[in-house]
């Protein structure tokens, strides 16, 4: 991996990112209240920076730098997945403690440190020596006969966190149930944005849970497309269907199924699949992926060669089944939240040489900055797929905001008719 993608990787997007449902009545002070209790823990007369990149897009900065912390009355060790959580403005669930020391008190003031080793046993009850970062100050909710007494699966809040070390505001869980707002990755809202629904057309979201973009296609048609959504357990099923009952939508139906094998020339119509050729004006396609774009990585990526390889593969199957079931003239948009070349410009290629009945389209909007070059795309092509990341090509400048989110990739085709 390239030096300066590593480093980027590590470091936190320097804002939070939410979705506004624009299906609910909606007052932007309603939103920056939730940052109220850290700011007034934190002593400060003013918030973040916050502005809208579209109507349904919110972008709140961190805080400032001058911001001061209390130094905490002890050390919580936490693991690397929740280290980088709290990072992002997120408090520590019961799960991601691995240290706590003897003696601690209820809302005692915690610092909050990641294990970067793997190596801190769980229970841990002295101070940890390993490698070990600092990201965030809290206050301690959950004792050690909470959180490790044998017999009892801990969960809830451990550590209310008050300031993440990456000055990102908190995220206060409480307001997304009213489901006016989401917290979403930035070019994962810009996916939607590509697929842009429409009243009325009938759309397919493949790989769904747990519905964030789905919920953004009915809102974006304002409840009136419809969209069929697909993901292969019904635990993850359930969860669309919380998500749309959360932000006032019906027009969305989800089903458990194998998108590799929706197609099928006797299939249904306005019910569960397996769906007919040519049956879906639009189809997103956020396929599973490596997940290697996610932001902070603190500890290094432990997935075999051989692992990385099986992706592309799930990606192929995926893909041929949405073009046999896309209609004729009908736009099918691919993502992944990945970062390798395999998976993105390498699927983009392979699939415009395998599939002759389908072409590249821009992805408008074009947000993020071209595809790599020298990666299987002519210039042409890269100019109209987006990659998310830290890289500059005068091909297409690119907005900081988009810059620092997360790593991510777009690209759009349509089909045409058989030669």
């Amino acid at each position: 991996m390239d030096d300066s993608i590593s480093k980027w990787l590590e470091k936190t997007p320097n804002h939070t990112c939410f979705r506004i449902n624009r299906l609910k009545a909606f007052n932007i002070q309603k939103l920056v209240n939730i940052l109220l209790l850290q700011r007034n823990t934190l002593n400060l007369n003013e918030i973040p920076h916050h502005y809208f990149i579209r109507p349904d897009c919110l972008i709140i900065n961190q805080w400032p730098e001058t911001i001061a912390r209390e130094k905490g009355k002890h050390e919580v060790i936490v693991d690397a997945a929740c280290g980088a959580a709290v990072l992002r403005g997120s408090h520590v669930y019961a799960p991601g403690v691995l240290g706590l020391p003897p003696g601690c008190t209820l809302d005692a003031l915690v610092d909050i440190y990641a294990d970067l080793d793997e190596k801190c046993k769980r229970g841990l009850k002295v101070e940890y020596l390993g490698n070990k970062k600092y990201v965030g100050t809290g206050h301690l909710k959950k004792l050690r006969s909470h959180l490790f007494d044998e017999g009892i699966q801990p969960s809830g809040v451990a550590v209310e966190t008050i300031c993440p070390e990456s000055k990102l505001v908190v995220v206060n869980e409480t307001c997304f149930s009213s489901g006016h707002v989401v917290l979403q990755n930035l070019p994962s809202i810009v996916c939607s944005w590509v697929v842009n629904p429409q009243p009325n057309e009938n759309i397919l979201d493949m790989c769904a849970a747990p519905g964030n973009k789905t919920t953004h296609l009915g809102e974006m048609s304002n409840n009136k497309a419809f969209i069929t959504a697909i993901d292969r357990t019904e635990k993850k099923v359930e969860l669309i269907k919380k998500n749309c009952e959360l932000q006032g939508l019906n027009c969305i139906n989800a089903f458990a199924y194998d998108s590799r094998k929706i197609h099928s020339e006797t299939g249904n119509e306005r019910g569960p699949p397996p769906y007919p050729s040519n049956y879906f004006d639009k189809i997103l396609l956020d396929a599973p992926c490596s997940g290697l774009g996610q932001r902070p990585r603190l500890i290094s990526n432990n997935m075999s060669p051989k692992m990385l390889q099986s992706y592309k593969y799930v990606q192929r199957k995926l893909f041929e089944a949405a073009v046999k079931v896309l209609k004729v003239g009908g736009k099918l948009v691919y993502s992944t939240c990945t970062i390798t070349i395999e998976e993105n410009e390498g699927l983009v290629k392979w699939a415009l040489e395998n599939f002759p009945n389908i072409k590249l389209i821009a992805a408008d909007p074009l947000c993020g900055g071209p595809g790599l070059a020298n990666c299987g795309l002519i210039d042409t092509e890269r100019a109209m797929v987006q990659r998310f990341g830290p890289h500059e090509d005068p091909l297409r400048p690119v907005d900081s905001v988009y810059k620092n989110s997360i790593g991510f990739f777009i690209a759009a085709f349509e089909k045409l008719e058989n030669n």
